[in-house]
């Protein structure tokens, strides 16, 4: 049986793209070669792979690295939907079907919107597909493909071992790659869709079937031989039952000691209160964990409470980046912008934050109204727009209760273009690297190395007419030399300011009127329950 297993793009459209899919990394490494890349391994479509029987001929294309072949002579395709990719996988999966050809959909979109999807596939299935897999493999392979499969119970995180299949050439155009230690989170932020479909209990893989999933990568990855491997677990929050990730790190460890020549560096998702626990800090940093990405969210208590994310109220933000920092570890801090308490001093507050601690890798999202949110919001007519691929956290497709949405948009723009200005970069990067007494940064690699790739790096920025990059790195160039600034991290700020220079362009791709009123501003009568907005609402599981 032949089986195409797709990973769509975001919106082959588009000329934004997003934070970390940090393509321009690659292709500063590899200019005059041409290829394409993305930042991080997508993880869902490795797990499906690891789960499919031999009798099976799998193709995988995650189509930011490759083209899909419409023509392919295949009996099935299954593909993986986000919302953010929800309008591409719908043109790939009416196109297979207009051939004939099966499709079945999965993945948080077919979740919560199922009737939409099944009027693009034969069949979708609208929970985790661990126990699933093979069951619609046969009966796709049989003809008796279901309309809905969904599993009775959640998948026992504790008998899995999702090994990866080996594909070298691949994960050479990825940046990290990716594997799952845990499914699910206790806590209950209204705006995370996560639990609905994960749930609240911690699930762990057993340390034995984590490091063996660990080792493939570790024998066959060549990255890590020669350079580092960043290696990113998408846990939505691997902190959730800190013992059990405790067991996890000790295990990690000892099998890091086992492979010497592999340089793996590590990160993942975790909740702010994690600062506050000394050995799992230590533990971290002794497995080599470099990045830990925190949703913050935002700096107003109100606006936190109102998410239900009280957790972050009882912890001091400055002391968890510090903290981290002392333990070789830099925060992604996740910021959330057009809350109901928001106005446009927040984007001022935001920067002044990002400034004052040194932020390196500041993530920014506009609020994107998901799951009961998104509901309420629709019932109150304060939805623009219902296109998929707008809702990436990067456009405004709602009306702010204190901002016009055209104010939202600009005072977003501006703060990630001020942000990732060179200047700001410099400036937070020597106040790290160098003026702040620190260990050799993980990223690094010997020094030698380090003069080669600049050079590389320096000559390809001249060759493409970025002089503005080119006098970045000219200006870090003694810190470097003197091996306290690594190579990666100037690369990988080098791609953040693309991206701001390319979110720029968010502002074209709305097709509606952003300079209205906010919704504060406005007479309204929320629909509660009639018309369009009331109908679409109730599909929304």
């Amino acid at each position: 049986m032949r089986v195409l297993l797709v990973y769509p793009k975001r919106d082959p459209q588009s000329r934004v793209r997003t934070q970390f899919s940090q393509e321009r990394i690659h292709e500063l490494l590899f200019w005059p070669l041409r290829g394409r890349s993305y930042g991080l391994q997508f993880n869902g479509i490795e797990t499906l792979a690891a789960l499919t029987p031999s009798w099976v001929n799998l193709t995988i294309v995650n189509e930011n690295l490759k083209d899909i072949d419409f023509d392919a002579d295949v009996d099935l395709v299954a593909i993986t939907v986000m919302v953010t990719n929800a309008t591409r996988a719908y043109q790939i999966s009416d196109r297979f079907r207009k051939r004939g050809v099966k499709v079945v959909l999965g993945g948080y979109h077919p979740f919560m919107i199922p009737q939409n999807s099944l009027q693009h596939a034969d069949a979708i299935c609208v929970t985790e597909c661990d126990y699933l897999w093979e069951q619609i493999l046969e009966d796709a392979r049989d003809g008796k493909l279901q309309p809905i499969y969904a599993q009775p119970e959640k998948t026992d995180m504790t008998k899995m071992r999702h090994l990866q299949r080996v594909r070298r050439w691949d994960w050479l155009h990825h940046i990290s790659l990716t594997l799952q230690a845990s499914r699910g989170c206790p806590f209950d932020c209204e705006f995370c869709s996560i639990i609905q479909m994960l749930g609240h209990d911690m699930r762990y893989k057993t340390p034995e079937n984590l490091t063996a999933e660990l080792e493939v990568i570790y024998k066959n990855d060549l990255l890590g031989r020669w350079y580092c491997r960043p290696i990113f677990f998408v846990d939505d929050n691997i902190f959730g039952h800190p013992r059990t990730l405790k067991s996890l790190l000790r295990a990690i460890i000892a099998l890091n000691k086992r492979y010497p020549h592999y340089h793996a560096i590590f990160g993942s998702q975790m909740t702010i209160n994690a600062y506050k626990d000394k050995e799992a800090l230590e533990l971290l940093e002794e497995a080599g964990f470099y990045n830990i990405f925190m949703g913050l969210e935002s700096l107003d208590k109100a606006t936190l409470k109102a998410f239900n994310k009280l957790h972050n109220i009882a912890f001091k933000y400055e002391d968890a980046i510090a903290t981290l920092r002392e333990h070789g570890m830099e925060v992604i801090t996740s910021f959330i912008f057009g809350t109901d308490n928001d106005t446009e001093a927040c984007f001022e507050a935001a920067y002044e934050f990002f400034d004052k601690n040194n932020v390196l890798y500041p993530y920014f999202n506009i609020l994107t109204p998901t799951a009961n949110q998104w509901r309420r919001f629709l019932e109150e007519g304060r939805i623009l727009t219902v296109k998929a691929r707008l809702y990436d956290a990067h456009h405004t497709v709602f009306i702010p209760m204190r901002m016009r949405p055209k104010q939202l948009q600009e005072g977003f723009i501006n703060l990630v273009s001020r942000t990732f200005d060179y200047a700001n970069i410099t400036k937070r990067m020597l106040n790290v690297y160098v003026q702040a007494p620190k260990r050799k940064p993980r990223l690094a690699v010997p020094l030698p190395l380090e003069k080669l790739i600049y050079h590389k790096i320096h000559w390809t920025l001249g060759k493409l007419g970025d002089r503005d990059s080119q006098r970045f790195l000219e200006g870090l160039k003694p810190h470097i030399w003197s091996g306290r600034i690594p190579m990666a991290a100037v690369l990988l700020q080098i791609d953040q300011h693309d991206f701001a220079v390319r979110n720029r362009l968010t502002l074209q791709e709305h097709r509606y009127n952003l300079d209205v009123p906010s919704w504060s501003e406005r007479e309204h009568k929320p629909v509660q329950g009639e018309g369009l907005a009331a109908e679409i609402a109730m599909q929304l599981r």
